[in-house]
């Protein structure tokens, strides 16, 4: 039996303004979901495969490969920067005959995700951000200096998601490890994805995307997801989410009554056992909580 689930038949692709655009396609009906995935030139919509059949069951979702990332455009002409990557979604929906989606974003996808429901209130449905970044100044070390990953490398990687009570083991994180490896695109995939890399690590047009003056003003239903650390690993390393789970029991869970300015009006935020790549440990708690929330 294959470790990883063969996502080939649900492959699509897209003609957009700016290339070529692949995204997978499962299940059916009217509540489209979108999947947005992080912003590493080595990671791409494959992040969400332990999902997307799961929620198929219950929602038409529709997890994308941003250009620069995974089998879509690796070059565009222009970018990608953020403008090109949100309005892709935008031109995507308009492509399929969508009005609106539910967001479910990783990481940057969390970052691009709620660029969209701050610019787009009405494409939106409701949005979830799971280890989102774009919440602070300084840039993790992996966007400040990237690297073509080898096999080892997106092992080591991997392997930090591997403790008790996860679903990532090592046989998986080896598997994961190889996909990653060859799904990269080399130093012609990493030169694709500097002009958005170099907004994200440049601090002038980082905090220019920020979402710190977004977020009280994003609209839709929303819930923040993060990983408060297994016993004996760090959690979710992007800020806000260290000082926000010492902030949580505090507030009895509830982020907007803290210290905290910069937070979405009404979202609920759930901290639970992982690091940074919780959809990966914890698939089945991630797709119950979002069919809970996007029903």
């Amino acid at each position: 039996m294959a470790v990883l689930p063969d996502l080939s038949k649900y492959s699509k692709y897209a003609d957009l303004t700016s290339g070529r655009m692949h995204y997978y396609e499962a299940g059916s009906g009217d509540n489209h979901t979108f999947l947005l995935h992080g912003g590493s030139f080595s990671v791409n919509a494959d992040t969400f495969q332990f999902l997307i059949e799961p929620l198929a069951q219950h929602f038409h979702v529709y997890a994308i490969d941003a250009f620069g990332h995974g089998k879509s455009t690796r070059q565009p002409a222009y970018g990608p920067t953020f403008d090109v990557v949100v309005d892709a979604m935008r031109e995507l929906m308009d492509q399929l005959g969508l009005r609106s989606v539910n967001v479910v974003g990783h990481s940057f996808g969390g970052w691009s995700g709620g660029i969209l429901a701050y610019e787009s209130p009405d494409r939106v449905r409701r949005l979830v951000i799971i280890g989102g970044a774009g919440l602070n100044i300084t840039p993790v070390e992996g966007v400040q200096v990237q690297r073509v990953p080898t096999k080892e490398s997106a092992v080591r990687g991997a392997m930090n998601s591997v403790y008790p009570g996860s679903q990532m083991t090592q046989e998986v994180a080896q598997a994961m490890a190889a996909q990653i490896a060859a799904d990269s695109g080399g130093e012609e995939g990493m030169l694709g994805m500097k002009p958005h890399n170099d907004q994200m690590a440049e601090e002038a047009s980082r905090r220019q995307y920020l979402l710190h003056r977004r977020l009280p003003f994003i609209r839709v239903p929303t819930t923040v997801i993060w990983g408060k650390g297994p016993d004996g690993k760090p959690g979710d390393t992007m800020e806000p989410y260290p000082t926000w789970t010492e902030e949580y029991d505090k507030a009895g869970g509830d982020i907007s009554k803290t210290s905290k300015p910069w937070v979405i009006p009404g979202a609920r935020y759930v901290m639970h056992e992982g690091t940074h790549n919780i959809h990966w440990e914890h698939p089945e708690f991630v797709v119950d909580l979002l069919v809970d929330f996007l029903k």
